[in-house]
């Protein structure tokens, strides 16, 4: 009997101390993890907002003969607030949204944290549709690949609603929910990553221009207004990559 109650006794205890313990181990972090990796891939979380904003996106697409699920680009601007989506027709890329970052007055500081100055990229794993800030599409920047790996953790960037503060590019929901179910359509429709390209401000620059601290204080990398040039002279996104710290375009583009 004395036995018995021991065994109970310790079966509880341990569960207990597991209980208080379990948030202050790994484990949380990897069923959030997992639950948001499901998420993403299934659609789950954005069928909320797929059947409220779908039909008039598609009607608006209809209109530009433009199917949804067509390859997307998207190119910031910091200066001006601005955000620009673009989606390929038959060949070229025309705009078909813009949208304005979210302003000091409605969400503190959150213009403040705008990324550096780049060239991004987003796809299927930085999808998060159940993200406390709506939706939330999570920036890879391009890799140097004469860098080495980085040893320390960097700031993660993204697009995301809500007004929501935090690093990256706080959005209306309106505004995101739409760039969210594009980029989403594009990469089910087989697209691999979705282009993110942010400049300072919508110009033709070399780089004795553009290596100056822009308005958040960053200093973009040689090049980057070769992408930007590219994409005025062809409407199609370059092939870029970098190397030794300066973006290089694809001389096809």
């Amino acid at each position: 009997m004395r036995a018995r109650t021991y065994a109970i006794f310790t079966v509880v205890a341990l569960g207990a101390a597991g209980y208080f313990a379990l948030p202050y181990t790994p484990i949380p972090g990897y069923v959030s993890a997992f639950t948001a990796r499901v998420s993403a891939l299934t659609g789950f979380g954005a069928d909320r907002i797929r059947s409220r904003v779908l039909p008039d996106m598609e009607k608006r697409l209809k209109d530009a003969n433009i199917a949804v699920g067509a390859p997307v680009y998207l190119r910031a601007f910091t200066a001006d607030h601005e955000i620009e989506v673009w989606l390929r027709g038959d060949h070229r890329y025309s705009e078909i949204q813009d949208a304005t970052f979210c302003q000091d007055a409605e969400t503190g500081n959150a213009t403040f944290q705008t990324p550096p100055p780049g060239v991004y990229t987003i796809s299927r794993d930085n999808l998060a549709p159940n993200s406390p800030k709506n939706v939330e599409l999570s920036l890879t920047p391009l890799p140097d690949e004469d860098a080495p790996s980085p040893t320390r953790a960097t700031i993660t960037y993204s697009l995301h609603g809500n007004c929501a503060d935090g690093p990256g590019i706080a959005l209306k929901n309106e505004d995101i929910e739409q760039i969210y179910l594009l980029v989403d359509a594009a990469l089910r429709a087989g697209q691999q990553s979705v282009p993110v390209h942010i400049f300072e401000k919508p110009a033709a620059m070399d780089d004795s221009q553009t290596l100056t601290e822009d308005a958040t204080g960053n200093t973009p990398a040689p090049g980057l207004y070769d992408a930007y040039a590219a994409f005025e002279r062809t409407r199609i996104p370059p092939e870029v990559h970098k190397s030794d710290g300066r973006y290089q375009v694809d001389p096809a583009n």
